[in-house]
């Protein structure tokens, strides 16, 4: 009996899985790059190290094969990270908490590996208000870092769904 039941689950996987393959599903964050973005150069402005990682990763998990620079056959994505000034909303003296919107910006443009412009420079923006506590500046610092990081990582992945439309 056990033999049976072992069989009859593999189907049922077997069954699902073929099924959601065959609809387009796909795990969430996970695409593909149209073949001729697949062997890109990256040109990065305003980026430090750390953000240069995670957007070649998303990149590289996108489908991309990033080169260097001297790489005659490759793509040319140009992008700058801008931080837009922040802006207080509301403070209340009360409670010392205030809320503020934080935003950064993405220019990018795209040019083939002659130098015509595929993409001419596009600006994506992404914004989040935040509540910050004037009486927790620790708290309120992690809190401001964390928001920026999520914004930066909001950014790359809306940079790849542009990339996707090309």
């Amino acid at each position: 009996m056990p033999v049976k039941v072992t069989a009859f689950r593999f189907l049922v996987v077997f069954v699902l899985t073929i099924g959601l393959a065959a609809c387009g599903f796909r795990l969430a964050g996970t695409s593909n790059l149209p073949q001729n973005l697949s062997s890109m150069v990256l040109l990065a402005s305003n980026l430090d190290r750390q953000q240069q990682d995670v957007l070649r990763r998303q990149l590289t998990r996108a489908g991309a094969e990033l080169k260097n620079q001297d790489d005659l056959e490759a793509v040319r994505l140009k992008i700058s990270l801008q931080a837009v000034a922040d802006r207080r909303l509301v403070s209340s003296a009360s409670d010392g908490k205030s809320v503020e919107r934080l935003t950064r910006s993405l220019d990018f443009s795209l040019s083939s590996a002659s130098g015509e412009v595929l993409v001419p420079t596009r600006t994506l923006t992404q914004q989040k208000n935040i509540v910050l506590d004037d009486d927790n500046l620790l708290a309120s610092g992690r809190e401001r870092a964390s928001v920026l990081e999520d914004l930066e990582q909001a950014l790359f992945e809306q940079l790849i769904r542009q990339l996707n439309r090309i």
